[in-house]
């Protein structure tokens, strides 16, 4: 048309929604209807008619994120529609534009003439709710998205949050643990069923009952000094011990774990040792509360008592020339250490 300076009438800018689920899935396009005129005022009748459309965000003059062409033909009233998204693309990805963070415009041009620009207000926050796909159903809200849903992060997971997440009560969470020791003491941290299973397993491990035995087949002493003591390092062989708790290198009882124990042993002499007077305690017995001292010619000492011991600590048995002056040789057999923990 010969410098015709176009005269444009906007009729209606229409965002059509769904209402129930019953009706096909919303197209996120905006209904844009108008009369076309030329510069004098008279109707475009039945004319070919090509529509640039773009659209806009922050300012009216920023420049065009999304830019599209429509080629229609107008009515005989000059009337014409066109959908915006719908159109030939030029410039931008209509499904990916930022509705409702910022103002947004749309610049209306017709056969390469701007007409003017204006600000949409309410229809294109529409779309954006459209795209989320979140839509209320009664008092709940729903999400339709058949994806993962992200908040501050891409997701990699049905619900990924980059943060904390809170509920009414309690503390705020940010972590689901895989740690099976449970070692990080947090209250911000929630444990998967297996970090849970391990921690439980590994915990039900350390109560197994404290038990031992071992048994030694003899030894031989020369020259125990009156008034001395050797420790009874005889034991050789491991009747049982639950767990493996007595050192079977430096012969003796290395406590598992802290409590109250039993302790029982017994060191069997075989031969005719002078008149000497003879005793074993065990070495945490400090004021010797328990113990037996016999006559030298006995074959058999027993010692045995209730003692508070420390995790790591060591236990071994003590056996004494309570004679005053008399060196003796000490032949044994069939000697035993035992005990096991009350609590």
């Amino acid at each position: 048309m010969k410098n015709i300076h176009t005269l444009f009438s906007i009729l209606c800018i229409v965002l059509i929604t769904t209402n129930s689920f019953a009706q096909a899935l919303q197209k996120n396009f905006i209904n844009y209807q108008g009369i076309a005129r030329t510069a004098d005022g008279t109707l475009m009748s039945d004319q070919s008619i090509n529509m640039q459309i773009a659209i806009k965000f922050g300012a009216p003059d920023n420049t065009a994120s999304y830019v599209e062409n429509h080629t229609i033909t107008t009515s005989i009233n000059g009337v014409f529609n066109l959908q915006i998204g719908n159109g030939t693309s030029i410039t931008g990805d209509f499904d990916t534009l930022p509705w409702g963070g910022t103002a947004s415009y749309v610049s209306v041009s017709m056969n390469g003439s701007e007409i003017g620009t204006n600000e949409l207000m309410a229809v294109p926050y529409a779309i954006s709710s459209g795209d989320t796909k979140w839509f209320s159903n009664g008092n709940d809200i729903e999400n339709m998205n058949s994806g993962n849903v992200g908040i501050d992060r891409s997701p990699t997971s049905k619900l990924d949050v980059n943060g904390d997440l809170k509920l009414q009560t309690g503390t705020a969470v940010n972590e689901i643990s895989i740690d099976g020791t449970l070692g990080g003491n947090s209250n911000n941290a929630v444990p998967t069923e297996r970090a849970v299973k391990t921690y439980i397993d590994n915990a039900t491990a350390t109560t197994t009952p404290v038990v031992f035995k071992v048994r030694g087949s003899g030894f031989a002493v020369k020259d125990l000094d009156g008034g001395t003591s050797i420790e009874t390092d005889i034991w050789d062989i491991r009747t049982y011990d639950t767990r493996n708790a007595f050192n079977t290198t430096s012969k003796r009882f290395v406590v598992p774990e802290s409590g109250y124990y039993y302790l029982h042993a017994v060191v069997r002499q075989s031969n005719t040792v002078t008149t000497a007077f003879f005793r074993i305690h065990f070495n945490v017995d400090t004021g010797i509360n328990h113990n037996q001292i016999i006559d030298g010619d006995d074959v058999k000492i027993n010692v045995s008592g209730i003692y508070f011991l420390n995790a790591g600590q060591e236990v071994f048995v003590n056996l004494r020339n309570y004679s005053t002056g008399n060196d003796v040789r000490i032949d044994g057999t069939g000697s035993w250490f035992e005990g096991y923990k009350i609590n």
